[in-house]
């Protein structure tokens, strides 16, 4: 019962641990990066609408962005 209960904490907690990416398009210089917060800027856009859970996932998809290349 223990195992059961140490186990139910620790999946709770590790999901708050993961880190979202974002593929953000500033279009006030027209430069792409990867965020790590969710942009409040007027100035930017999210593209793909993807929230990547791994860094190389979303570099990945950034190279496939038009946009950004």
């Amino acid at each position: 019962m223990r195992i059961a209960i140490a186990a139910a904490i620790f999946a709770a907690s590790s999901g708050f641990a993961t880190a979202d990416f974002y593929v953000v398009h500033n279009m006030q210089t027209g430069k792409c990066s990867i965020e790590q917060e969710l942009p409040s800027s007027a100035g930017t856009q999210i593209l793909l609408n993807n929230i990547f859970t791994e860094r190389a996932d979303a570099e990945a998809a950034l190279k496939d962005v038009p946009a950004c290349n």
